[in-house]
């Protein structure tokens, strides 16, 4: 079976080097995916230079590009010729099944609520990933990025997207949800976190109450954690970066920096599992939830390997029939 995965090339601190040679990289590797590379047929050729182009790869002509700071409303309202806008263009008019970019998050999500639109009994979408805890848990959180100042329904169908994302990963019924507050106890946190943590009560979900950041990845006894984008956003990338440095501290203990190879080979042999669990390049891609199509959206930093295996990713779970069975779940639980 062959799935198709439109890449946006234009996205990204790396553009268009990493986009360009991941995707050649994926095409090259697995014959039964095809790419559609979007962005600026001139500057991926160039790119490209005498790499030769295999049959899976297309590119396909998109005149303009979203930078990473760019409002979001105004880049939708004004680029209508982006790789972002024709890249989105393509996957609502079937044209591929899934679409990766790692470029401007805001953007994405705003060109994405308006062409691909949000899913039935669902308010607002969410950025969701799973991350895994020291027992080896899979925890999935959301909202990463995609609705910063939600309210308290939002907020509930994030927990909505969340269990539908671990039904769809386990085939299990007993997603255990939480709302990521600054503290378990009762009347913590704002007007909003208190109003949702009611309309979780109401509902037949398995809601465990309040979580606190600091558990998050040790023992949290939960499956799904809800936040709003702001808060999740920093979160992540808190972690993130926090494991990177503690790496390095590590490895300059284990061995001055110019012996870097004996660094590197005694960091992977007694650390080298525990932290690759956490390293944002082996998922690749965050999903957007709650959306008619499939859509990944990864870090603006993503090397060649968070794109690979990005792509991959997407491929794997569009031939799963992703963004239906999400609906199909979402449908069921909030019949």
């Amino acid at each position: 079976m062959t799935s198709t995965v439109i890449v946006d090339a234009m996205g990204g601190d790396n553009a268009p080097v990493v986009p360009v040679f991941s995707s050649l990289e994926v095409c090259n590797e697995n014959p039964d995916i095809k790419i559609l590379l979007v962005g600026s047929k001139n500057l991926i050729q160039d790119t490209l230079d005498d790499a030769k182009i295999p049959e899976n790869l297309e590119i396909i002509d998109a005149g303009e590009s979203i930078e990473m700071g760019e409002t979001p409303s105004l880049a939708f309202r004004n680029k209508g010729n982006s790789s972002v806008h024709v890249a989105l263009d393509l996957l609502v008019q079937g044209k591929g099944d899934a679409f990766f970019s790692a470029g401007n998050t805001g953007a994405i999500v705003t060109a994405a609520y308006f062409k691909s639109g949000v899913i039935p009994n669902i308010t607002r979408p969410a950025l969701a990933t799973s991350y895994p805890s020291v027992d080896k848990h899979k925890l999935i959180i959301l909202d990463l990025g995609a609705t910063l100042d939600p309210k308290a329904e939002n907020l509930f169908d994030f927990g909505v997207l969340g269990e539908a994302y671990r039904f769809f990963m386990t085939g299990l019924e007993d997603s255990k949800i939480s709302i990521l507050n600054v503290g378990t106890e009762e009347g913590k946190g704002s007007k909003k976190i208190a109003e949702a943590a009611e309309m979780f009560k109401e509902s037949q979900l398995n809601y465990k109450g309040f979580i606190e950041s600091n558990i998050l990845f040790s023992h949290p006894e939960t499956d799904v954690v809800v936040t709003d984008a702001f808060t999740g956003n920093v979160a992540l990338k808190t972690v993130e970066g926090l494991t990177e440095t503690i790496s390095q501290l590590i490895k300059a203990k284990i061995a001055p920096p110019q012996l870097a190879k004996v660094q590197t080979f005694v960091f992977n042999k007694v650390f080298g599992e525990v932290f690759r669990m956490f390293q944002y390049n082996l998922y690749g891609t965050a999903f957007l939830l709650g959306v008619n199509h499939f859509i990944g959206i990864g870090h603006g930093r993503s090397d060649k390997k968070a794109f690979k295996n990005a792509i991959l990713r997407l491929k794997r779970y569009s031939e799963r029939n992703f963004t239906k069975k999400i609906a199909d779940r979402v449908k069921a639980v909030k019949s």
